[in-house]
């Protein structure tokens, strides 16, 4: 009985390491399980107006186990892989000519602002129109914000300069008149933002106006979406998922010898 002692312990110890080791493959698949879900929304975005793609953010934790070598699981695996949320890559896409004198392109950085149930949102999708009331509004009917606020539109001929002034010149007069001009904002961290509906940006920080924004007027900016890269990395991510997937089938098979070794040796 003495003799039996140590090797119950040994096995013990064995077993709580490969439970430990299930645990760490088990969070790196859902870290990649996520991502296998950001890269599939990326490329059915990837001809959606203003889309930024989007990047799973991951966490490296130090395997406390990575030193046991007979460990089978997580030997060799020095890193535990987990998803700490998504980031935006804000890299301006390509910009697409329309002719629409309502579509705007916002060159280098900024984000519209519209009013939404929720509060503002941003986007970079400048398709913009006039609703029944004359109010300018996004293709989703949320109202745009210009400096002052929504604004309505009266009759007359509408143009929009490079800066983003309203300029409205009435049908029975030769003057121009400036309304107002269009709200652009950016962030001091840009990639906080968070994807919402309708295909529209939230945040919790306090937006910064942008006094000099820079528009192209009958301009629409394409979705920033790399296909090619997408689809190399889709296929990576899953290939690693596969073999996380294998190898926690490996370490269950072992585990049941080893609980079943730890049962004979008590």
């Amino acid at each position: 009985m003495a003799h039996s002692l140590p090797k119950y312990k040994e096995n013990n110890k064995d077993v709580k390491i490969m439970v430990k080791g299930i645990y760490h493959l088990a969070a790196g698949m859902v870290a990649r399980q996520r991502n296998l879900e950001v890269i599939a929304n990326n490329l059915a975005n990837a001809s959606t107006v203003g889309f930024k793609e989007e990047r799973v953010a991951f966490r490296n934790t130090l395997n406390s186990s990575s030193s046991i070598s007979r460990n089978p699981v997580t030997a060799g695996e020095k890193f535990v892989v987990a998803s700490r949320g998504t980031q935006n890559a804000h890299q301006q896409g390509t910009l697409k000519q329309t002719e629409n004198p309502l579509d705007l392109a916002i060159v280098g950085d900024g984000y519209f602002v519209v009013e939404t149930e929720n509060g503002p949102a941003y986007t970079r999708d400048g398709r913009f129109q006039l609703n029944a009331e004359g109010e300018l509004v996004n293709l989703n009917g949320y109202r745009v914000l210009t400096t002052g606020g929504p604004i309505q539109i009266p009759e007359g001929n509408l143009k929009i300069s490079s800066d983003g002034e309203l300029i409205l010149k009435a049908y029975d007069s030769p003057i121009e008149q400036v309304l107002d001009r269009f709200l652009v904002v950016t962030f001091e961290n840009p990639s906080s933002l968070q994807p919402g509906r309708d295909g529209l940006l939230f945040t919790q920080q306090r937006p910064f106006e942008l006094d000099q924004a820079r528009l192209q007027v009958g301009y629409l900016e394409e979705s920033n979406v790399d296909m090619v890269s997408q689809m190399i990395e889709m296929i990576e991510v899953s290939k690693m998922y596969e073999a996380s997937a294998k190898a926690v089938q490996t370490s269950d098979n072992i585990l049941g010898k080893a609980v079943n070794e730890v049962g004979k040796a008590r």
